[in-house]
């Protein structure tokens, strides 16, 4: 199991828009991809990021090359093509390895 965190920044008056992006058109679309367990967005509560909202998306997939094939499509794109206009940081992706 791979757990992917996707980590950015947006203004605090694009907090709600960001949300209603993400449950109408990232949610359906990733949940759609083979090989993705899960995904959930997470709001910062603690302010420190220079006056931005910290927001982390956390999916879980069955393999690096689920999410590899996932992100090359233009599902993907189309996805994150509206959310990511309202990124104010540019996103850190990191990856983790499920420890069982």
């Amino acid at each position: 199991m791979i757990v992917r965190i996707f980590d950015t920044a947006v203004d605090p008056n694009d907090v709600e828009r960001t949300k209603e992006i993400f449950r109408v058109q990232v949610i359906p679309a990733f949940e759609a991809f083979e090989g993705c367990e899960s995904i959930e967005m997470t709001i910062g509560i603690e302010e420190h990021s220079g006056d931005l909202v910290d927001i982390a998306s956390i999916t879980r997939w069955t393999s690096m090359d689920a999410v590899q094939k996932a992100i090359a499509t233009k599902e993907y794109s189309e996805a994150l093509s509206e959310i990511r206009q309202l990124f104010q940081r540019a996103p850190l992706v990191r990856h983790f390895e499920v420890v069982d």
